[in-house]
């Protein structure tokens, strides 16, 4: 019904705030900025397990900054363009942590229609979109690809020289 009244969506987005490591945890906890980072990742952990509440307001503040600062909704251009509307939905992880799959509706983006007819009339926009498409969607198992050939810059070494997988 979304796609009926607002047109297609321009990007599905999941946002995944880390709790563990967000002062904003701390601050609705009541804890100090200074406290916080000398506690260890446990002691973070049994906080947030043993007070959801500060976790889940610290995810809502970041999600809604991310509605005012990203996405300006309402406020106009944004870093996507302008954001005639959004559709956010918040799952939970096994482990406790909560993520948002987020919809986001932006102006001007076209349906399906002008996109087929738009690569119909248009070769160079139609190998754009193919080698953007074959860029960004993989059909691959895991150890097909090695991220160190892919991205070298991004490969993390951990403390023993040996590289982060």
């Amino acid at each position: 019904s979304l796609t009926r009244k607002l047109g297609t969506l321009a990007f599905f987005i999941m946002l995944n705030p880390h709790d563990l490591m967000n002062v904003l945890v701390s601050h609705f906890a009541g804890i100090s900025k200074g406290e916080w980072r000398i506690m260890s990742s446990y002691q973070r952990a049994c906080l947030v397990a043993s007070h959801p509440t500060t976790a889940s307001l610290a995810f809502h503040e970041q999600i809604q900054a991310f509605v005012d600062v990203i996405l300006r909704y309402k406020h106009g251009h944004g870093l996507f363009g302008t954001c005639t509307a959004y559709y956010g939905m918040v799952e939970v992880q096994g482990r406790g942590t909560l993520h948002c799959h987020m919809l986001v509706w932006v102006e001007g983006n076209p349906n399906p229609n002008q996109l087929r007819w738009k690569m119909h009339k248009d070769s160079t926009f139609k190998t754009s979109v193919t080698s953007w498409l074959e860029d960004i969607i993989k059909c691959e198992l895991p150890g097909m690809t090695n991220v160190e050939d892919m991205c070298p810059d991004l490969a993390l070494v951990m403390d023993d020289d040996e590289v982060d997988p």
